[in-house]
């Protein structure tokens, strides 16, 4: 009997929603664990440099843990962050940014050991100041935001990826200043935004 158009539709969903995975297999049971692909394995902890550019420029390193239970049959995963970051900034005195959060992303598969992905989330920045002058009044803050972006991942081992994220970041927060003796934080709030790219190794786990 010939396939139906809504048969055929089907299918052609299924087989775009794959792309590639057709060449890797979801591994079972009965896998060696040495044989699966760095991408079917369900946790992943990543490490990486990131920089930060845009109302304020940053730099430091980075930690998140992945998890996508459903493989390829369903496209999505969560992971979450933390960074340390080292700005320069406007102000005075010494300024460290601590960013985190999580996002949803959507991998696509281009071949057994090369994927894309889109991704979106929501974060926040625990930011210090501190004045030269010990024991000065700080200038601390916390910054709430959004942020969107795609990047690109390679499997060069069953359990090791390098990859590059670039996203877009906005921020809600205050403004604040800094001399070498005294630090002070404004009552209204500011929109921050910078553009970020995240460089680095992820270790792959699980079945």
């Amino acid at each position: 009997m010939g396939m139906t158009r809504f048969q055929a539709l089907l299918a052609a969903l299924a087989l775009t929603l794959g792309l590639g995975s057709a060449t890797s297999v979801r591994a079972d049971d009965d896998t060696p664990y040495s044989q699966i692909d760095a991408f079917d394995r369900e946790w992943a902890v990543g490490f990486y440099g990131t920089g930060h550019a845009g109302s304020y420029f940053a730099g430091g390193i980075g930690g998140r843990l992945r998890w996508q239970p459903f493989g390829d049959d369903v496209p999505l995963g969560l992971e979450a962050y933390l960074e340390a970051t080292i700005v320069d900034w406007p102000g005075q005195g010494f300024r460290h940014d601590y960013p985190n959060g999580f996002n949803v992303f959507f991998p696509v598969r281009l071949g057994r050991d090369v994927r894309l992905r889109a991704f979106l989330g929501f974060c926040d920045i625990l930011s210090f100041v501190e004045p030269a002058q010990e024991g000065a009044p700080r200038a601390d803050d916390v910054l709430f935001g959004i942020h969107g972006g795609g990047g690109a991942e390679w499997a060069v081992h069953s359990m090791f990826s390098l990859f590059l994220d670039l996203q877009a970041n906005g921020y809600m927060g205050h403004d604040r200043a800094s001399a070498d003796w005294t630090g002070g934080v404004d009552e209204e709030f500011t929109f921050f935004w910078n553009a970020q790219a995240n460089l680095g190794v992820q270790f792959h786990l699980g079945r």
